[in-house]
């Protein structure tokens, strides 16, 4: 006859069930005080709380929030005709851009002035700085003026490239 292995030949783990000693729980996430399910119970029963401590103060703190009552009400009623009076007048922050210096160009066919001519057809001279400028459009030539204010002469290529 052959011989059989038995099942009981393996090797046997310890379980924290056969463990000696006192019993440790694993936390659920809940804790044991539990006052209410929702949030909006929760904080209904704070605000009763806090309403019940409130009203249970002495007379002299009550009259001391009427009055104080009174005065909140007071100051949002003066800053209402303060914020209507604000609205009519201009504010010194708003500002409107004004261009001074508005982009004079002029047509040129001159194809020395133009080296890249399909990329940059807008040429503009600074003469204050003695610089040579190219641009791809008229818009960026009016925000180099805008910004460096120069004595210039702009041209832009009409002729056949």
């Amino acid at each position: 006859m052959t011989t059989r292995k038995n099942s009981t030949s393996k090797s046997q783990k310890v379980s924290s069930n056969n463990s000696v000693g006192t019993k440790v729980q694993k936390s659920t996430g809940r804790s044991k005080n539990k006052v209410s399910s929702s949030p909006k119970s929760k904080t209904q029963a704070s605000l009763n709380n806090n309403l019940e401590t409130l009203t249970s103060s002495s007379k002299k703190k009550s009259t001391t929030t009427s009055k104080a009552k009174a005065k909140v009400k007071t100051t949002t009623k003066s800053t209402t005709s303060t914020s209507k009076q604000s609205t009519k007048k201009p504010t010194a922050r708003t500002r409107k851009k004004v261009d001074k210096n508005e982009l004079k160009i002029t047509n040129s066919r001159k194809l020395e002035l133009f080296p890249h001519v399909e990329t940059f057809p807008v040429f503009l001279q600074d003469l204050t700085e003695n610089k040579r400028c190219w641009f791809a459009c008229p818009e960026h030539a009016q925000k180099y003026i805008n910004r460096y204010h120069p004595k210039y002469k702009c041209y832009q290529y009409t002729g056949k490239s």
